[in-house]
């Protein structure tokens, strides 16, 4: 058995306005025993080289300004990736690029590569775009340990399509931070399955700081055993007719848990601007746990903000038609959270990760 570590991250995925206590969703933390962070050793670039070469240099001055973005998770997360990161890539698209081919980065993590801690800058230049897939995924029964940090920046007119998909085991600890700026008329689209893990924290804050610049957010996540995930998704409206759509959808099942934080924050001077979150969970056992604070904050009078936050059991009805027709009670609610968490997975453009993701969850699913 290889070295471990004792790991404390505190007061990450904080929620912008503090609330009660106990309500127990102010913040969150990470105290867990993990793998003692090695070199990962394995080459985690599957798509071209030579078009990853194209769009990757050293850029040390946008780095003080990448840097200076805020997460969701906080700076405490950030200096934890900062001070051990093993893994990453710098990607730098030229103004006027268009990268047609998604770069697709894949961790596997096994005995030997039992860590990924990966840094990340990704820049898109006036006019440019790039679909940028990331997979984590680790097959073998064994504990696991994967912390990220992503920094995203759209420059004018440019869209990132940020993809991230999370299949660890059930031994792993996975912390996933995001920040990310939106110049005058950027577009970002963040896809993330967090369908693995023991325990997984997803932070994103997003600053749409340009006119007319617009973040869309699709999560989808599944919880079983007594998994745990906790989510804390910022957007800061700051320039006029700016547009945010924050959707997370989730089945919790047996004794697993689950938090969401969605703030939208309406800035001063965000004239005209447009916020959305939605999120619903589908509740498959009583004794799961399931937290949800929407939030929007406003300092601007002529802004549209809407949230909700639903839970609810399987249709009855749907469940009763199609066992009318043949179905057993498990396939038919596995067929049913295959159709709840296609919309999302539909949109991943690598037809062999779809693939993955669906027998992720088949063998999942078994015991619902």
């Amino acid at each position: 058995m290889g070295m471990i570590m004792n790991l404390e991250l505190n007061n990450i995925n904080k929620l912008p306005v503090r609330t009660w206590s106990w309500l127990a969703v102010n913040d969150t933390s990470l105290k867990n025993s993990v793998p003692d962070i090695k070199p990962y050793a394995k080459e985690p670039l599957k798509s071209s080289l030579e078009v990853f070469k194209s769009i990757t240099s050293d850029y040390p001055v946008l780095d003080i300004e990448m840097r200076s973005i805020p997460t969701g998770a906080g700076e405490e997360a950030v200096k934890f990736v900062e001070a051990n990161k093993n893994s990453g890539v710098r990607i730098r698209v030229p103004a006027g690029s268009q990268v047609k081919e998604p770069v697709y980065l894949e961790y596997d993590l096994d005995q030997e590569n039992s860590t990924v801690v990966d840094l990340n800058h990704i820049i898109a230049e006036e006019g440019s775009s790039v679909t940028v897939v990331m997979v984590y995924r680790s097959k073998e029964d064994c504990s696991v340990f994967h912390s990220g940090l992503t920094y995203l920046y759209a420059g004018e007119n440019a869209e990132i399509n940020l993809i991230q998909v999370q299949l660890l085991n059930d031994q792993a600890i996975h912390l996933n931070n995001i920040g990310a700026r939106l110049t005058e008329g950027g577009n970002i689209n963040i896809i993330q399955a967090e369908l693995g893990s023991l325990k997984a924290v997803s932070g994103i804050q997003t600053d749409l700081k340009g006119d007319n610049s617009k973040i869309d957010i699709s999560t989808i996540f599944y919880g079983d055993k007594n998994r745990s995930s906790d989510f804390n998704y910022i957007v800061n409206h700051i320039g006029r007719q700016t547009i945010s759509e924050m959707d997370l959808n989730g089945a919790l099942s047996e004794e697993s848990s689950k938090v969401f934080r969605g703030t939208i924050d309406f800035k001063k001077g965000a004239v005209g601007a447009i916020g959305h979150e939605k999120e619903y969970t589908l509740l498959l056992s009583p004794k799961i746990k399931n937290v949800s604070a929407p939030l929007i904050l406003c300092g601007e009078e002529n802004v549209e903000g809407k949230h909700a936050a639903n839970s609810g059991k399987i249709d009855e009805n749907k469940l009763f038609y199609m066992m009318s027709r043949g179905l057993d009670e498990l396939t038919a609610k596995k067929l049913i959270l295959e159709a709840w968490f296609e919309p999302v997975i539909g949109r991943i453009p690598v037809v062999s990760l779809k693939d993955d993701i669906t027998e992720f969850m088949k063998e999942r699913l078994n015991h619902v």
